[in-house]
């Protein structure tokens, strides 16, 4: 991901794994169990939001009740024709193959024409980008549609490095945590960005309309085989802590060089917290 919140096919590729690894079971069942009792209206309308090259359809579509048809909804024409080519052999939990529909829209500004018959809102490792207005005006737009919202992977600012399951963190590490945190809340291209307060905002925001909620932490622990992508995230930590704090640059290096060398002769776990978010319009399984 480069600064401006723009992300690459190979580092959607990188995380893929990690993500479908930490997502927790209580929303996705919830979601799922929401479907199910909806009445005679399928196929279920899903429209997934910063959808990118797919990866959170892949994770929900086998895991969804049936018929299914997807919007995937991103400002990149070109994971979005990574996703069609990857998403649509998919099938849902009962075998049937889904249908896709990808949409090339900015997702700054959120238009209620795209929730129109909508069931099901899902996005995954977008909503620490995007601004508090947005997602109150996301909320606005399921209450509106009666859809229900499942989005995960929003960064809860948690992270630690653990040795034999006990945390190692020291000074130095709260210390470049705080720069990142910060440079977190910058504007993304969506708005201030809500960073480590993006899971409180979005059960506020729902349960200020009523909305029923499932929340579980989906953390990423990242053990020594997973090496490579814990590098990068440190990589891309201490790029946004010298954009935040220049002036430090040689404080950063000195940690980045430290906890690089821990990792790669595999002598820490690196844990980064997410939260996981249902949200239901009350009361929880309404039909239409």
């Amino acid at each position: 991901m480069n600064t401006a919140g723009t992300f690459s096919e190979s580092w959607l590729a990188q995380r893929e794994r990690a993500d479908h690894d930490a997502r927790a079971m209580a929303p996705l069942h919830a979601a799922s169990d929401w479907l199910a009792t909806r009445g005679s209206h399928v196929p279920w309308q899903l429209l997934d939001l910063g959808s990118g090259s797919g990866a959170n359809v892949r994770y929900l579509a086998p895991r969804l009740p049936g018929p299914q048809h997807w919007y995937l909804v991103d400002h990149d024409a070109s994971l979005l024709g990574h996703a069609v080519a990857r998403c649509q052999p998919l099938c849902d939990n009962a075998g049937a193959p889904i249908h896709v529909t990808t949409q090339q829209r900015d997702l700054h500004a959120l238009e209620s024409s795209w929730f129109t018959g909508i069931d099901l809102v899902t996005a995954s490792a977008l909503c620490d980008l995007v601004s508090a207005d947005w997602v109150e005006a996301l909320a606005d737009a399921c209450a509106a549609q009666r859809a229900a919202a499942l989005i995960t992977l929003s960064v809860d600012g948690e992270i630690r490095f653990q040795a034999n399951d006990v945390a190692v963190n020291d000074a130095e590490d709260a210390w470049l945590f705080a720069l990142l945190a910060a440079h977190q809340r910058r504007d993304k291209g969506l708005g201030p960005a809500l960073g480590t307060t993006a899971p409180q905002a979005l059960a506020e925001a729902f349960t200020a309309r009523g909305f029923h909620l499932v929340d579980a932490p989906s953390p990423w622990h990242l053990t020594p085989a997973q090496c490579p992508l814990a590098l990068s995230l440190i990589d891309g930590w201490a790029d946004a802590a010298r954009e935040q704090a220049p002036h430090e640059r040689q404080r950063i290096e000195r940690w980045w060089r430290h906890r690089r060398e821990a990792l790669e002769r595999g002598h820490l776990d690196l844990y980064v917290g997410h939260r996981d978010l249902f949200a239901a319009p009350g009361p929880a399984h309404a039909s239409r």
